[in-house]
């Protein structure tokens, strides 16, 4: 009877551990999630712990969701210089887009480099006192929107080069308007580019060349 008791109660917290995996997980897709449960259900007396941890919980959403920030910022990169290449064997006006492709290379660097601070911040946010966390988690949460919408205008540029492929096969006025709606993200891309340009007060001294 005893042995039923205690087999009984290890059924039931193995199932309980399980179903915390399967909801922190959320977000991620449905064979992640339920591998990560079946997992935790096998090992639930060593993960249990950490699943009932709430700061080591949010800890692990926030870096979830940067995976899939920097795989989806690699992912929109590719899929850019891809439709760009395409759109320029179609188009002689895609073609003679040198300046944009030099402006779209450094605000991807740029965006790449966020990615890395925000890495950065999340280990910060890992081991900062209370007196300074939800300030740093504000600034967290701040740049990680940023770069969210940043990473959005990308998208929304291959998706439009894609259109500038096949605009010529209808209206040949479609050719104009979707020009002009590339050119239109092309200039809120080098706002942004330009906003996050340091501005003189925040820029390094020129070095001093000594005199003798």
């Amino acid at each position: 009877m005893t042995a039923l008791v205690i087999l009984t109660a290890y059924a039931v917290l193995g199932g309980v551990a399980a179903l915390c995996a399967f909801v922190q997980k959320r977000g991620s897709p449905l064979v992640e999630r339920l591998g990560q449960a079946m997992l935790t259900l096998a090992l639930w007396p060593f993960l249990l712990p950490v699943l009932l941890s709430p700061g080591d919980a949010a800890l692990r959403v926030e870096r979830g969701h940067q995976s899939a920030r920097a795989r989806r910022l690699d992912e929109v990169t590719g899929r850019l210089e891809e439709c760009w290449r395409q759109a320029a064997v179609e188009s002689s006006w895609a073609a003679d887009q040198a300046r944009e492709h030099r402006l779209l290379d450094g605000f991807v660097g740029r965006l790449r480099t966020q990615e890395k601070r925000l890495l950065e911040m999340e280990a910060a946010l890992a081991s900062a006192p209370a007196s300074v966390k939800e300030r740093l988690n504000r600034l967290y949460e701040h740049a990680s929107a940023e770069l969210e919408h940043s990473i959005g205008l990308v998208e929304e540029l291959a998706a439009q080069l894609t259109l500038l492929r096949f605009s010529g096969l209808g209206n040949p006025s479609a050719t104009r308007v979707e020009r002009s709606h590339i050119e239109e993200l092309l200039l809120r891309i080098e706002a942004l580019a330009e906003a996050s340009q340091p501005t003189p007060s925040e820029a390094p001294p020129p070095a001093q060349v000594a005199r003798a």
